[in-house]
């Protein structure tokens, strides 16, 4: 089980209704300074990659995510200082389904080891008619396999 402030959740939903009909992505790190979680959104560049390249990017910002390489290179770089630490990664599914495809898993995944073992992935999804579900997905050790960990709003 992991635990969402109701602001946190409430700012995932919303950014993932605000880029509806494309994906949402971001990140939920720990402010080493102010003791406090937040949200970090990045910005999904998928649909501008696809149109300048779509042989080498197949899929726009309505099938996938692609996160802007300066934002993401700045939140490295905050947890490399350590103002940052990493709680969870977030994107939504536009197609209503809050599920970890396996897409995702393969993109949480680097020669087969997860890039951040350490984090929740938290995928939501979103409608025309608005927020369909959350669920959440934790890499686990022993079992060498990411699975599914129940996300609730505290």
């Amino acid at each position: 089980m992991h635990r969402l402030s109701k602001s946190l959740f409430d700012e995932i939903k919303t950014h993932a209704l605000e880029t509806f009909p494309e994906e949402c992505c971001g990140f939920i790190l720990f402010d080493t300074e102010e003791e406090v979680e937040v949200v970090r959104r990045i910005r999904n560049v998928a649909t501008a990659r696809h149109q300048a390249d779509p042989q080498s990017f197949p899929r726009d910002g309505r099938d996938g995510y692609f996160m802007d390489e300066k934002e993401l290179l700045q939140v490295h770089r905050d947890m490399d200082e350590q103002r940052f630490e990493l709680r969870c990664i977030y994107h939504s599914h536009p197609n209503g389904k809050a599920y970890f495809s396996k897409e995702d898993e393969a993109r949480a995944k680097m020669w087969d080891e997860p890039i951040y073992p350490e984090a929740v992935y938290i995928v939501v999804g979103v409608d025309e008619s608005g927020v369909t579900g959350m669920s959440g997905h934790q890499w686990n050790e022993e079992r060498l396999e990411y699975e599914d960990v129940k996300i609730v709003r505290s």
